[in-house]
């Protein structure tokens, strides 16, 4: 087909956009742009929903979900309104320096960061997250708050109640959120929950604690010893105090939640009785657990609660992880029939 004289120059003009949206660097379609507009808009009501108002921690957690496009407006005005040499190799020396900036701010921003996922065919077929026994607020991504600056403590410093508050309910030294899947479609479906890592740095995941409770059941999670595929084990097998008795921990708290084989029963005096602790280890170097809930039915609610420290006891925990930082996601989908 041949254009008109009009046509072309219309045309010409629309290929000579200079501000066109990009995402990682590919210029997207306007459906593409309206899209990300729409789930920027959707996130920042579910997060204001959720009491979550920082600009940093929205712009954070846009960016994990893709919902975002490249900053480089300024950049590509004066690469328009200016030419030469040297100001393209000064331009390009500053676009790397912004960056290398970018990335290491990134990485301070995703301290503590946690969301947890459905995907779209489960969010269709009925399935709602909500912070809330009763579901005022329902959602298909919820968004647990940071916790900063986190001193490393003991199991033992985790209160009795951590299962019994819905939402965030961080404390000063440990993260924790409770939450609600349910479901509202007809029918009876299988899904399948992974609890992963997203980012960390300075390898935290090796002294990082995981409590998972679904309904009033826990199940404790560490990383494997050291370099081996062999579970943590707190205290050590043969650990001793200074006067070579074994020691454990006495009269453990929340010890009545954990199945028998996480633990172990050392010794019972006039004192108390005194346990070894023996989580699961991680899945691998990301995923912390994978699980398959069968036989979910019509309007059935599942309960869980994620609890994440820094163990004070584990031997991985040393000055080294001072300013890390790890953040993680729990993702639900459907299994197939």
């Amino acid at each position: 087909m041949r254009m008109g004289k009009n046509e072309y120059r219309n045309n010409d003009k629309q290929n000579r956009v200079f501000f066109k949206k990009k995402r990682a660097g590919v210029v997207l379609t306007k459906s593409e742009v309206e899209e990300i507009k729409a789930g920027r808009k959707k996130l920042r009501e579910d997060m204001k929903a959720a009491g979550a108002y920082s600009k940093k921690e929205f712009e954070l957690t846009a960016s994990s979900l893709g919902l975002y496009f490249d900053k480089h407006k300024g950049l590509g005005l004066l690469l328009w309104l200016l030419h030469g040499r040297a100001l393209w190799a000064l331009l390009g020396a500053a676009a790397l320096l912004m960056a290398a900036l970018y990335g290491v701010s990134k990485v301070t921003q995703m301290q503590g960061h946690f969301t947890i996922n459905l995907t779209d065919e489960m969010f269709e077929q009925g399935f709602e997250l909500s912070n809330t026994i009763d579901f005022k607020k329902p959602s298909a991504r919820l968004y647990g708050k940071p916790v900063e600056d986190a001193p490393s403590i003991s199991i033992t410093d985790l209160p009795l109640d951590i299962n019994d508050i819905d939402g965030s309910h961080n404390g000063d030294n440990y993260f924790a959120h409770t939450f609600y899947v349910a479901k509202r479609g007809e029918g009876t479906v299988d899904y399948r929950f992974t609890l992963s890592i997203n980012s960390e740095s300075k390898d935290a995941s090796s002294a990082i604690w995981v409590l998972l409770f679904q309904e009033d059941k826990a199940t404790l999670f560490a990383h494997a010893h050291g370099d081996t595929d062999d579970p943590e084990q707190l205290p050590a097998e043969g650990q001793t105090d200074g006067e070579g008795r074994l020691v454990g921990y006495r009269n453990l708290p929340l010890i009545d939640r954990l199945p028998t084989d996480q633990y172990e029963v050392m010794d019972e005096t006039l004192r108390g009785t005194y346990y070894r602790l023996i989580p699961h280890s991680f899945e691998d170097d990301l995923v912390i657990t994978s699980q398959i809930i069968e036989d979910m039915e019509e309007d059935e609610v599942d309960k869980y609660t994620v609890v994440i420290w820094l163990e004070g006891d584990d031997p991985d925990c040393t000055n080294a992880l001072i300013g890390a930082h790890i953040g993680m996601q729990m993702d639900f989908e459907l299994l197939d029939d």
